[in-house]
């Protein structure tokens, strides 16, 4: 499965949400649907890139994602690398 990064305010028109609340660097992660999160913030005066996982169909509907199911990095690639490995791991049952 492709893991596809759609700007926030996109996905948001794409689901009838507003879109006019979304930040240029807030990312919804979309297989099938939306599996999760990647958005810049500021952290002690630095820009990070936290990512979270938020549903995955392995795991079941409305199930939780186990831990860990979040992270940060420095860059937007860190964030989408880390974000891309955690969910193969939880595909896979790990």
């Amino acid at each position: 499965m492709t893991l596809l990064l759609r700007k926030s305010s996109a996905q948001a028109r794409i689901e009838g949400w507003d879109p006019r609340n979304r930040s240029e660097d807030d990312y919804a992660v979309v297989d099938d649907t939306i599996v999760g999160r990647i958005y810049r913030e500021m952290i002690i005066g630095k820009p990070k890139w936290r990512w979270f996982l938020q549903c995955i169909s392995e795991v079941g509907p409305g199930m939780p994602i186990p831990p860990p199911n979040q992270g940060m990095a420095d860059t937007l690639e860190e964030a989408q690398a880390a974000f891309k490995k955690r969910y193969e791991e939880v595909r896979r049952g790990k």
